[in-house]
């Protein structure tokens, strides 16, 4: 009895175990349930509304971009793109994926990898694997939604250029923003994503925020395999904002189609001196933007990047120059504010002048010219003495005060800066081991001899060049070269203009100004200029003929000068400004009188066309001009005296140590702003040119005396 009662007390013991035991995991199941129910809710709720709804971002429209009278350069249509959501991809096999692209769509296996696998990309951001996908293609992908529901097709604005290569250079391209454009924080792509399609080059980079707009976002829910179920939020993306350029494509046409006739590569570049708006700007060959907009292929873009001729070079902003006798007009200006001639004053020319044992010769003899018979003559041996007389510093001081040398802050990207003559500039190309005091390195009269003709040291861009020739035209009122009109309201983001924040007046002396306009003037009137003439507009210009390398100027192909004009018109008098300047170089052209002159009468007849009605005249003007001076302002000499390895210098950046000129007296019109951001040294294009230039040569030994009648031998 008592062993039936021990076993029945044990029982119930064990029993009671088992309940508290029970009770005891209920218990602790209950209060995981109410952490994870109550405690945790908000938390689980937006993992599970994560796992069944998704964001599909909808790219804005950019916007347009067009002329100044409203025509459409550039605009967008709506493509169809292949995306691919990363998130559906995390059961799959991704080698598996890129196979089925590559044998069915077409599509590079490695760059689609690096696209999906980018580790800066959002993972909920779906990636464009295939742009501008055909019918077939999305037949295929709405045939195998069910494999490969990770697979869509997005409908998404591309870009379209219907002018071509025309106005290439500065309209620019785009494409998908880099790892590291992101990395690096450019202000022009803040805001962007990877996987953005933002400006590459020309205004769609420059003023890439304005025409991005913000993109909008579509909420949908999606099932387990990522397919779509329904929608339920739609945010519309808010297009980018048009923008109105400066340009004026009647101009341009003309500046293309008169430069390409020409078979060579060049510039021409035409500008509003009183308020720095870019009419036209050429710089040829161009590349076409419509093979960027698609997704270019690398074969293409080996094509472009390795052409010698560089059609992805805006030779306008990124390439230098020597100016030749261009320069001789900011020879005259700094020498007249220098005191250091006087405009009537009759200076020798000599047929040249002697530097030591060289020699610099001029292409003719001249007699002893004043200002303005020298300037419209292209005189050598007047502006050599008043080189050296001016000397170096004070060269440098005008030079650079006048823009030269130095970004212009136009609104188009990677805009090199050049170099003007100062006297420190040779140890830019000195080598690590050499003595800084070489006497090599040191500027001496020869180089002041062939910097006072634009040979040497100097090598400003075209667009610094007009620059220039404007601001002294405007009686020293330089403003900021640029594209941007307008950019016109979008509905959330109001209408503005262009703001020049770089004005400066720089006060010229009124002797200098008025006696250097009437050289100009005579340059096309009776001198080197004539073809440039436009009957009734007062043109004013100087041509150039520039050494490419140290021969004898004559030279044929890429050893010919380059030829240049640089003028405005018209000639600015009481109550009236010039109203347009232009520059035209054409690269290995020869004499800037014969071909670029012409190119220059065109854009500006087309100007005064469009102004004031049909030119009398003008091509029966233009016809005659053949009879004008040929060459009268090249350089028929060889040699120089430089060093060698100055050929292989580099030229990014200002010479370490060289103390900065003094400038004149510049007055502000607006105390604040800056120019475009520059990029960094490494990104800039590199330099081609010769310091080499120049016109010194050894002196030929002097003939003997004549022998008198019946002397003996």
């Amino acid at each position: 009895m008592s062993r039936f009662s021990d076993e029945a007390q044990n029982f119930d013991a064990r029993l009671s175990v088992v309940m508290y035991i029970t009770l005891g995991f209920f218990l602790l199941l209950g209060v995981r349930f109410w952490v994870l129910q109550v405690v945790n809710h908000e938390s689980y709720l937006v993992k599970s509304n994560e796992n069944r709804i998704r964001e599909i971002p909808i790219p804005a429209a950019r916007g347009n971009i067009l002329d100044r009278n409203g025509r459409i350069l550039v605009d967008s249509r709506p493509a169809f793109n292949l995306i691919v959501n990363r998130e559906d991809l995390k059961k799959q096999n991704l080698d598996d994926l890129l196979f089925v692209l590559r044998d069915n769509l077409g599509i590079d296996p490695d760059w689609a990898r690096q696209q999906i696998e980018d580790p800066l990309a959002p993972k909920s951001r779906p990636v464009v694997v295939k742009q501008n996908i055909s019918e077939a293609d999305r037949a295929w992908i709405e045939a195998h939604e069910y494999e490969h529901p990770e697979l869509n097709v997005a409908l998404q604005p591309q870009r379209i250029y219907p002018l071509g290569p025309i106005l290439g250079h500065v309209l620019g391209y785009v494409g998908q923003i880099s790892d590291a454009q992101i990395k690096a924080i450019l202000p022009e792509f803040e805001g962007a994503r990877s996987g953005d399609v933002v400006g590459q080059a020309g205004i769609e980079r420059s003023h890439n925020r304005t025409l991005m707009g913000k993109e909008g976002t579509r909420r949908v829910v999606v099932d387990s395999r990522g397919r779509f179920v329904e929608e339920i939020e739609l945010v519309e993306p808010v297009p980018g904002q048009d923008i109105v350029t400066a340009i004026d494509i009647d101009l341009q046409m003309i500046a293309e189609e008169k430069l390409a006739a020409t078979k060579l590569n060049g510039v021409a570049i035409a500008l509003d001196p009183r308020n720095g708006e870019i009419l036209a700007l050429v710089s040829h060959p161009s590349y076409d933007p419509n093979l960027f907009a698609g997704g270019i292929s690398p074969e293409d873009y080996a094509v472009l990047r390795d052409n010698p001729d560089k059609p992805l070079t805006n030779r306008a902003i990124q390439d230098i120059y020597p100016p030749g006798s261009t320069w001789k007009t900011v020879m005259a200006m700094a020498g007249l504010s220098e005191g250091s001639m006087k405009p009537n004053e009759g200076i020798p020319c000599g047929g040249g002048i002697s530097i030591g044992s060289r020699f610099a010769a001029c292409h003719g003899s001249h007699g002893a010219p004043n200002l303005e018979r020298a300037i419209a003559v292209s005189c050598n041996g007047y502006f050599y003495r008043v080189g050296l007389r001016l000397g170096v510093d004070k060269l440098h001081k005008w030079a650079t005060a006048m823009g030269l040398g130095k970004r212009t802050g136009v609104d188009l990207p990677n805009e090199t800066p050049g170099y003007v003559p100062d006297a420190q500039i040779k140890l830019r190309w000195k080598k690590k081991d050499d003595d800084p005091a070489d006497k090599k390195y040191r500027w001496n009269d020869g180089d002041t001899v062939n910097a006072a003709i634009g040979q040497g040291y100097d090598r400003p861009t075209p667009l610094q060049m007009v620059h220039a020739f404007g601001g002294i035209a405007m009686d020293g009122h330089f403003t900021t070269p640029h594209v941007l009109k307008t950019a016109r309201s979008n509905g959330v983001e109001p209408e503005r203009g262009f703001e020049d924040p770089n004005v400066v007046d720089i006060p010229l002396d009124p002797i200098a100004f008025k006696y250097v306009m009437e050289g100009m003037r005579q340059v096309v009137t009776s001198g080197t200029a004539r073809r440039a003439e436009v009957p009734g507009f007062d043109v004013c210009g100087k041509t150039g003929t520039a050494q490419v390398v140290s021969i004898r100027t004559g030279a044929t192909g890429k050893q010919k000068e380059h030829a240049w004009f640089v003028g405005f018109a018209p000639k600015p008098e009481e109550g009236r400004l010039p109203e347009i300047a232009v520059v035209v170089l054409v690269e290995h052209g020869g004499h800037g009188g014969t071909i670029s002159a012409p190119i220059a009468q065109a854009i500006i007849a087309e100007y005064v066309r469009k102004t004031r009605g049909v030119v009398e005249g003008a091509a029966a003007d233009a016809a005659a001009g053949d009879e004008a001076i040929v060459g009268v302002d090249s350089v028929d000499l060889e040699g120089s005296d430089e060093p060698a390895e100055a050929d292989a210098a580099d030229t990014s950046g200002d010479p370490a140590g060289v103390p900065a000129a003094p400038v004149p007296t510049i007055i502000p019109r607006v105390s604040t702003g800056g120019s475009s951001t520059p990029l960094p040294a490494e990104a800039q294009p590199p330099q081609q040119f010769s310091p080499l230039q120049g016109v010194m040569k050894d002196r030929p030994p002097a003939a003997p005396p004549p022998v008198p009648a019946g002397s003996r031998q």
